[in-house]
């Protein structure tokens, strides 16, 4: 279940406004504070507020990182089988270059934004590497090429179609909801435990409760922009596809092989 983040506003907003009616309610005495409360249950909320945080931003910036190695090595794949088609006739080689250059569109144009608004991959990039195999595996088994380009060839493109793979599962890929869940819970407990340990007439309690409060929201923000590695402030970008057509661009350029 895709959650956004205006969602996730509005339940912190009421996570927030129920924390006034709480802090009302369940004053701490003196004595809770000098007891189970202020020993062992707030240091206990807070760790687990801090450790629920961190496995969360860890685990959003793994995936940032690695779909944006993903999507470099996918581009680099598809620059291979561009290159390669030097050791084509030129028939096939200009055929393989226009379903790469194809399949290079639909994955910028069509994938990149099914990614960020669904989380996952176009049909339009799939027709498009089907279409990019089909040529490579026709050039293939024409005749003018060696066994070794040959294999190299259908290599490449079972490479490039493991890696468009990869980027599917990528796009699906998420902080744990249960994690983000327990890092909102723990973080309005320790917002709300301190205030109620003497609320009234305390302006030092209440402005580093709201310092306190600030900092949670800021950081359970954090953690929702590094939900899924393709939306957010902090995103995989397709730049490594654009570089890859000016590298198309290159070759395309260099002299016939003799």
């Amino acid at each position: 279940m895709d959650i956004t983040p205006l969602m996730w506003s509005i339940a912190l907003l009421l996570l927030a406004a129920l924390g006034v009616p709480l802090v009302r309610a369940f004053t701490v005495t003196r004595e809770d504070c000098e007891g189970p409360v202020g020993t062992f249950i707030n240091p206990f909320l807070l760790a687990v507020y801090l450790i629920a945080l961190a496995m969360g931003l860890v685990i959003g910036w793994d995936h940032y990182q690695q779909a944006g190695a993903d999507a470099s090595d996918e581009a680099s794949t598809v620059i291979d089988v561009y290159w390669g088609t030097q050791a084509y006739s030129p028939e096939d080689a200009e055929r393989v270059r226009s379903a790469a250059r194809d399949y290079v569109a639909a994955v910028t144009e069509q994938d990149w934004a099914r990614m960020r608004r669904e989380g996952e991959l176009s049909p339009e990039g799939a027709t498009a590497m089907t279409g990019l195999r089909a040529a490579v595996e026709e050039a293939a088994v024409g005749d003018g090429m060696s066994e070794a380009d040959r294999i190299a060839a259908l290599e490449k493109t079972s490479t490039l179609m493991h890696q468009r793979m990869m980027r599917a599962d990528s796009a699906g890929e998420s902080v744990p909801l249960g994690l983000t869940v327990t890092t909102a819970l723990a973080g309005l407990a320790v917002v709300v435990l301190p205030l109620a340990m003497g609320v009234r007439g305390s302006r030092t309690r209440i402005l580093w409760g709201g310092v306190t409060a600030l900092t949670v929201l800021v950081s359970v923000a954090v953690l929702l922009t590094l939900d899924n590695p393709y939306r957010g402030l902090l995103e995989a970008g397709s730049d490594p596809f654009d570089e890859a057509v000016a590298e198309f661009d290159r070759i395309d350029e260099l002299p016939p092989p003799a």
